[in-house]
């Protein structure tokens, strides 16, 4: 079996298991594939109608048909590559016994293919989870590399900055806050039952004075603080009530390196994923799409080959000097389905994200 065969390539990238996807795995988990390199979104915003009292004598009355709007985008490539060459053949694998263990090269090039290709597939699952991480928190992505500068702006209305005054302080009125707010939400048809909250945000709501004194109160059930650890590094806090609305708390700490942002050695400082001042109110049945664009390559006989499909292993090799190469290419762009359908409060600690 010629374990660098594009099929055999795709079959290890079926068995991988995603790292740490909240955002993606819950909330952009429908996957479409297009075959072209440029997809497209389709955006409706249904309104509130009433259907119409009439006199039976003139009969029905028109209503007009909800407009929908189109945009089209180029999905950013992605993707990353591993060299093996007759030095890394040379070097023992980790966990290979030092003297005599048996392994020929060729058994050595296939253990380091397979790796590779896991550790290139996670490249892209955490590069995915940060675009959705922050279509989520901004409605809109900025995709910045190597000759690449662009916007994906997704018309998103519903980020709010706090001003300074209604600021998450021991003694605010958060509760008032996120009930006033949920209405907001409930009016465009929305039911929020949910909030995520960055970890300075998490801590300002359970030191919030008037939410513990309501917490205390055993006769009326406002709520409960009752932190539990999930899977996938989320982490349940509890739950508030209001007159409006009842939210179940959610915190989430993954972390990724941000290679805009280097420090004094050159390497990328880790920065959380869920910005630690910001905070989502949302419907937990909300679901969105992954939209992936077509990839073509060249194959061993000088073809263009088309794959309509999420993610597309390759090799090549070059003689001189002897060396192969493993990428795997994918073209992801988040699209939300409702724009009304969450809503982000920012800095609502010191007004910083």
């Amino acid at each position: 079996m010629d374990l660098y065969s594009p099929k055999t390539m795709r079959g290890v990238i079926k068995r991988t298991l995603p790292l740490r996807t909240f955002f993606k795995t819950r909330y952009f988990n429908s996957t479409v594939t297009f075959p072209t390199e440029t997809v497209s979104f389709e955006f409706q915003e249904a309104k509130r109608r009433l259907a119409p009292y009439v006199n039976p004598r003139t009969g029905s009355e028109s209503i007009e048909r909800d407009e929908y709007e189109i945009k089209t985008y180029r999905p950013p490539l992605v993707a990353p590559e591993r060299t093996i060459t007759n030095d890394t053949l040379a070097q023992k694998l980790l966990g290979e016994a030092i003297y005599n263990s048996g392994m020929t090269p060729d058994d050595r090039a296939a253990k380091i293919a397979a790796q590779d290709i896991i550790d290139l597939q996670d490249t892209i699952y955490r590069r995915e989870e940060y675009m959705c991480a922050r279509v989520k928190q901004d409605g809109a992505l900025i995709i910045k590399g190597k000759g690449v500068n662009q916007k994906v702006d997704y018309g998103f209305d519903n980020v709010i900055a706090v001003a300074a005054g209604d600021r998450w302080t021991p003694d605010a009125d958060i509760l008032g806050q996120l009930g006033s707010l949920a209405e907001e939400q409930q009016k465009y048809g929305v039911n929020p039952d949910m909030l995520i909250l960055g970890s300075s945000a998490a801590k300002a709501l359970m030191s919030n004075e008037k939410i513990l004194k309501l917490l205390d109160i055993r006769r009326v059930e406002m709520g409960e603080i009752k932190p539990a650890q999930l899977e996938g590094g989320i982490r349940y806090i509890g739950r508030i009530v209001t007159p409006e609305v009842t939210l179940d708390l959610y915190s989430y700490a993954e972390w990724y390196p941000d290679d805009t942002d280097l420090d004094a050695e050159g390497n990328p400082k880790l920065k959380p994923l869920m910005d630690p001042e910001t905070v989502i109110m949302q419907s937990s049945t909300e679901r969105n799409s992954m939209l992936y664009g077509l990839i073509t390559l060249v194959d061993d006989k000088g073809n263009h080959v088309s794959y309509m499909e999420e993610y597309v292993p390759n090799k090549w090799f070059t003689q001189k000097p002897p060396q192969s190469f493993i990428s795997i290419s994918s073209r992801p762009l988040p699209m939300p389905h409702d724009l009304k359908s969450w809503l982000v409060l920012k800095g609502v600690v010191t007004g910083g994200v």
